[in-house]
């Protein structure tokens, strides 16, 4: 893959796999394993292509979380959760947390791995665990991911 000059000095980049550290918003905590980024001779890092996060971000929304064990929200005022298999009320205080591993593969990269952690709340009907509801992490995704960023020495941009 070609990459672009550090937008910091001005060096040759070149692709290196990297781990990010823990990005925390609220209840969502995020980590990504294995990901590919520039980085010059100077230790520079920056995306591998300026569309980077907002593919990820993408993915992980459209793709990944629907997938996760989730809830149904009820209540305008009062909001309660049931259960996606049975119907049931959830718990309202969550059970432990849970970290949910996804595989992603995004055109032109190699696959690489997120790690969603969150509450997981018990089901009194049929103990499944499962998420409160799916909105509840998406609010918190795009700023867990930019703390991970963060934690991995990336420039926004």
């Amino acid at each position: 893959m070609r990459t672009k000059p550090c937008q910091q000095c001005q060096g040759e980049t070149e692709v290196s796999i990297i781990d990010t550290g823990e990005g925390k918003a609220d209840v969502l905590t995020v980590a990504i394993r294995n990901m590919p980024v520039a980085t010059c001779n100077q230790g520079h890092r920056q995306f591998v292509d300026p569309s980077f996060a907002a593919r990820l971000l993408d993915h992980l929304t459209r793709e990944d979380e629907p997938g996760l064990p989730s809830g149904e929200e009820k209540g305008l005022f009062r909001k309660h959760y049931l259960c996606e298999d049975c119907g049931a009320e959830l718990e309202a205080h969550a059970d432990h947390r849970h970290t949910f591993a996804v595989d992603v593969e995004l055109p032109s990269l190699d696959a690489f791995q997120v790690e969603l952690t969150m509450p997981v709340y018990r089901c009194s009907g049929c103990g499944k665990d499962q998420i409160h509801c799916l909105g509840d992490i998406r609010k918190h995704t795009p700023a867990a991911l930019a703390h991970a960023f963060q934690s991995a020495d990336i420039p926004p941009g």
